[in-house]
């Protein structure tokens, strides 16, 4: 009886755990339903692909473009994938991540990516070139898993007009530096161009690319990586379709809708943007695996544009002349203010309830941390 009376209270503990986790569970998926008919959310478009030599907790899936709702229809977007990290998740839901933090989860990503490409046969070394459109390009550090003399290539691009979190259609782009010291050898040579950038509506990069094959740069291939938005894949699948050029993308977790703005880059939820201007609601989503937004369903805040301000996050930046530090206690301010305003909107949404708040809560708490020690 004495062995009995022992063995119960922890027999009752681990049914307790298992009950705990099945309604925590159940709580998930009602939440996760109520995102999917609340927001466009394609969750139906993603395949995954198997590929060796990753890491266990890394998927990558292959979008079907040709079927997805938030794709125009008969548009050529290239080949287009999705690569799932948890660092990757990690920089896309928190916004506190900066510094030394934030390059640390970014060498993580492009390790994995860097697999990526070897797995799909994207990575002959022999006709690579990577290009940095600068100032933000280089923070996604993939060319530190690049080999040695593989040839980098940089241009800054700049609007002429907006700021933050505002790319308004009225603005002019141009190139401010260019960098193409290896001069003719490398315009001959390069079958296949690498482009970690961040890529909302894709004017930067198509100027960029405008300039580089206006100096005789031919690639056979051009592949992107980084946070995509849906308007830059649009845009650019026609620049390469335009020149006969094969583009492959892979996106950072998911790709994002638009907001009004031209710059946040939503998983989900109430474009921000488009109510403090007009006080309009509007719902927006992204093409996303099932496993991947089960993922960050605890942990992201609703609205929140997922790279950030990318440069602003970065302690390094080179912008053709000299390297700078981003302005990092700047971005955590900006994102403070961004999570406050989303709380404020999406209250009263018959979506939105203590689990979305207290998510929201607690990173305004990291932010707010994060902030005090950067100052």
């Amino acid at each position: 009886m004495a062995s009995s009376s022992r063995e119960f209270p922890r027999f009752a503990l681990i049914q307790l755990i298992r009950m705990t986790r099945h309604a925590l569970c159940m709580r998930l998926e009602t939440h996760l339903d109520a995102v999917l008919d609340t927001f466009p959310v394609d969750v139906s478009s993603t395949a995954p692909i198997e590929i060796e030599e990753l890491r266990q907790d890394t998927s990558v899936f292959k979008v079907d473009t040709e079927n997805s709702p938030l794709l125009p229809r008969g548009v050529d977007v290239g080949e287009v994938f999705i690569v799932d990290t948890v660092p990757g998740m990690r920089i896309a839901c928190h916004p506190h991540i900066v510094g030394e933090e934030l390059e640390s989860l970014c060498l993580d990503c492009s390790r994995e990516f860097v697999r990526v490409l070897m797995g799909l046969d994207l990575l002959d070394v022999s006709g690579l070139a990577i290009l940095h459109i600068l100032r933000a390009g280089s923070g996604y550090m993939v060319s530190e898993f690049l080999p040695d003399g593989v040839p980098v290539i940089s241009v800054r691009t700049e609007y002429r007009a907006d700021g933050y979190r505002s790319h308004s259609d009225a603005r002019t782009i141009g190139v401010s530096y260019r960098d193409y010291s290896s001069g003719d050898s490398l315009m001959d040579g390069v079958d296949t161009l690498l482009i970690p950038d961040t890529y909302a509506t894709g004017r930067s990069a198509e100027t960029a690319l405008g300039d580089l094959l206006e100096s005789g740069l031919s690639p056979e291939r051009i592949v992107l990586y980084g946070f995509i938005a849906i308007p830059a894949l649009v845009k650019l699948g026609g620049f390469c379709s335009d020149e006969g050029i094969d583009l492959f993308s892979f996106s950072i977790c998911d790709i994002a809708q638009l907001g009004h703005n031209k710059y946040d880059m939503p998983l989900y939820g109430l474009d921000e943007s488009l109510f403090v201007s007009a006080g309009e609601i509007r719902c927006l989503g992204s093409i996303v695996d099932v496993q991947t937004l089960r993922a960050f369903l605890p942990i992201y805040v609703a609205g929140l544009d997922q790279p950030g301000d990318w440069s602003e996050r970065q302690r390094s930046l080179f912008d053709g002349f000299s390297s700078e530090t981003g302005d990092i206690v700047g971005h955590l301010r900006k994102s403070v203010g961004l999570v406050e305003s989303l709380r404020e909107i999406n209250s009263g949404q018959p979506w939105y309830d203590d689990f979305h708040d207290g998510i929201a809560l607690v990173e305004l708490g990291r932010l707010r941390e994060t902030g005090r020690e950067y100052e």
